[in-house]
């Protein structure tokens, strides 16, 4: 994610902070519970829709569901190749088995002030359903073993779940009644992964083709658990209810 961009999140939030009224309305009883649901993007992870309650003393549960575009995945993979995490190589790999995943996030929070939209959230992330086809000789060129003809230049079919944890910094406000604006910062990072490579073709060594993408699929996994990690701007438009 662009350093630039990060900065103007961080500036929005604290105008925010700052000027605005919380979402929540000071005059409502600590008692009251309340809801809403929300459009958005959670960049660089996904694109779109969030709900969340909050419990009597601003104890808070939110979900987001949507999908992860493929820009996206390049701007995880410019951040990770930029800091030196892996190369372009890997990073070609990366984007052809999570582009289009889907991304479920449920996060627990809570708000501590009751005249303020300031949030604290954290919890688990779900990346999965993605995936594409990649190269063979890719695949070779990462571990270093040979694939099965590999003369043919046959092509793999290539998918990764991901479990994350993330952690977040937020704030609320409403623009009108009912409806509500909502950015953070934090960060997403990756705890467990579970990737599978297949033949897009009838293999003539079955055993030789499985072991090949076997290799593909250990080094996949260490590369997520290793290195997937990435800074995480949220902005949301809502109704409240």
């Amino acid at each position: 994610m662009p350093p630039t961009f990060a900065r103007a999140v961080a500036i929005s939030v604290t105008v925010a902070a700052l000027t605005a009224a919380p979402c929540a309305r000071a005059d409502e009883p600590e008692t009251k519970w309340r809801g809403a649901v929300a459009a958005g993007t959670e960049l660089p992870m996904s694109v779109g829709v969030r709900g969340q309650v909050e419990a009597p003393f601003r104890v808070r549960l939110s979900t987001t569901l949507g999908v992860l575009p493929g820009p996206y995945v390049s701007a995880i993979n410019g951040f990770l190749v930029g800091i030196g995490a892996y190369g372009d190589d890997t990073a070609t790999l990366v984007k052809s088995t999570l582009s289009s995943s889907l991304i479920w996030r449920t996060h627990v929070g809570y708000r501590p002030f009751a005249k303020h939209g300031f949030t604290v959230e954290g919890g688990y992330g779900l990346v999965t359903l993605g995936g594409g086809a990649t190269q063979a000789t890719l695949v070779t060129a990462l571990t270093g073993r040979e694939a099965p003809n590999a003369n043919d230049e046959k092509t793999y079919s290539a998918r990764s779940t991901l479990h994350m944890l993330d952690v977040e910094l937020g704030w609320e406000w409403e623009v009108v009644r009912h409806l509500f604006a909502r950015v953070a910062l934090g960060g997403a990072f990756t705890v467990g992964s579970s990737t599978t490579i297949t033949p897009d073709f009838q293999p003539r060594a079955p055993r030789l083709t499985t072991a090949f993408a076997s290799y593909g699929e250990a080094y996949l996994d260490d590369v997520y658990t290793s290195y997937v990690f990435t800074p995480v701007a949220s902005v949301w438009a809502g109704y409240a209810f």
